[in-house]
């Protein structure tokens, strides 16, 4: 859900996959910005529509397709388009990478001029808003075509809903798991093939794991990167049924003051925090480093992002480091943040049946079981097969969770989340650093509550 650095040279130590997935963790385009793109869009008059009704849409199509795709996810793009026009001789596909930080703008920007793409790659978190200004197709019919549509990754689809309609169509996932190392298991005297299905469980096998002592830490987190800690954290509360916000686009609330396993959440970091089982350096670990102690061995578990599977490449990490499902706070289920990209169709794209085509073709699990080699997870789960978890059995836990994924469904998640001093990460301070759960609950609720109620979502 979070959009990832592409460009900028890794720093010593630390993996171009990490970096670029972790900056814009904590921070992505401003809400405000993300806000005065899309009133721009209103100011258009833009109509969405239906999609083509005819038999031959997505079909046959001939000519170009101005693919635009995110710096962040270029991998994948890259690889499909290379692939696509070496095998299609009438139907070509011009990719378009959007720097971090644009790819929302450039868009709007296309939108207003009425010059906008034939398809487009887009964070699925910044869907809705450009649902809500008719400014995408809408696709619902072929959607709802598909064969495999309920294998899907619900979260993603979600996204791409509008007024029981569908504005787009999942493209690839970008999934949070619970890493733990199997050798500092067993040295501590735990069973390695036994991970941690609790929060509670969490904490006692991070203190077991910490009393090792030589620099070896229970557990890690991004504590100064507030999309890292919504990426890792909130799944455990959806795991246990709770949404920080509820309710329809429009007249959302905010759920946080009587949520139990938040309470639990907060308290858990708390109490690593407060024991010294988490490095002291993760109160100011921005996300550019974030898990770079887990693979030099110094970490028992850190919930991180499926991606960090490419910075391992000894025989010994491979074999020391597994991954499970984050669980929920207090057991017994599990889920995933759903993030990652959506295909969209912009409305006005002079060749939409050719977008179309283009977006079958890559969701067709011979395109969509090749990206774990790009650091990013298939969106279907049907692609889950003996062979795929065999070949990428880090990714096939992500994929098993992405049945049972997530998001917070709101035009609001970057002013809530994401930007420095929002109302989720003033809380997640006043909560594990200052120790004050209850008082942190309390401003988190008001500040959500309030936050709500400026972005109108």
């Amino acid at each position: 859900m979070h959009a990832r650095h592409t460009r900028a040279a890794p720093a010593r130590g630390t993996s171009r996959t990490r970096q670029r997935r972790m900056v814009l963790r904590g921070g992505r385009l401003p809400a405000v910005a993300v806000a005065a793109a899309t009133l721009a869009l209103a100011a258009c008059g833009g109509s969405s529509g239906p999609a083509p009704s005819t038999a031959s849409f997505g079909k046959g199509a001939t000519g170009v397709v101005h693919f635009w795709a995110r710096q962040a996810t270029d991998g994948p793009a890259k690889a499909l388009v290379a692939k696509f026009n070496a095998t299609h001789k009438n139907l070509k596909i011009v990719l378009h990478l959007t720097p971090p930080n644009d790819d929302t703008s450039q868009l709007a920007t296309a939108v207003r001029a009425g010059s906008v793409p034939d398809v487009v790659g887009l964070n699925d978190i910044d869907v809705p808003s450009f649902a809500r200004e008719n400014a995408l197709m809408d696709i619902t019919k072929y959607v709802n075509a598909l064969p495999y549509k309920a294998a899907l990754s619900p979260g993603h689809l979600q996204l791409a809903t509008a007024n029981g309609k569908y504005f787009g169509v999942p493209y690839l996932a970008d999934l949070s798991v619970l890493w733990y190392n199997k050798a500092l298991f067993k040295q501590a005297g735990l069973d390695p093939n036994q991970p941690p299905t609790s929060y509670a469980q969490i904490v006692s096998d991070a203190e077991k794991i910490n009393a090792l002592g030589h620099g070896i830490s229970g557990f890690s987190f991004a504590g100064n990167c507030q999309g890292c800690l919504g990426f890792t954290m909130l799944p455990s509360l959806w795991a246990d049924g709770q949404h920080l916000i509820k309710g329809p686009l429009g007249n959302q609330t905010a759920n946080v003051s009587g949520d139990a396993p938040l309470k639990d959440i907060l308290s858990a970091y708390r109490t690593m925090w407060a024991k010294h089982l988490v490095p002291a350096a993760d109160q100011t670990q921005n996300g550019l480093t974030w898990g770079a102690d887990f693979e030099a061995g110094k970490v028992g578990i850190l919930p991180g992002d499926y991606g960090f599977a490419a910075a391992f490449k000894t025989a010994q990490q491979k074999a020391d480091f597994a991954d499970v499902p984050l669980p929920g706070v207090s057991g017994g289920s599990y889920s995933t943040f759903d993030g990652g990209d959506d295909f969209v169709i912009p409305a006005g794209a002079k060749n939409a049946s050719g977008a179309w085509e283009f977006i079958q073709w890559a969701l067709d699990p011979a395109q969509q079981s090749q990206f774990p080699a790009q650091g990013d997870t298939p969106i279907r789960t049907d692609v889950l097969t003996p062979a795929f978890a065999a070949k990428y059995p880090y990714d096939a836990v992500a994929l098993k969770a992405l049945a049972k994924g997530s998001v917070e469904f709101t035009l609001a998640y970057d002013a809530v989340f994401n930007e420095p001093g929002s109302p989720w990460f003033k809380m997640f301070e006043e909560a594990v650093y200052s120790g004050n759960v209850a008082s942190g609950i309390s401003q988190g609720q008001s500040g959500i509550s309030s936050t709500l109620q400026s972005v109108k979502s």
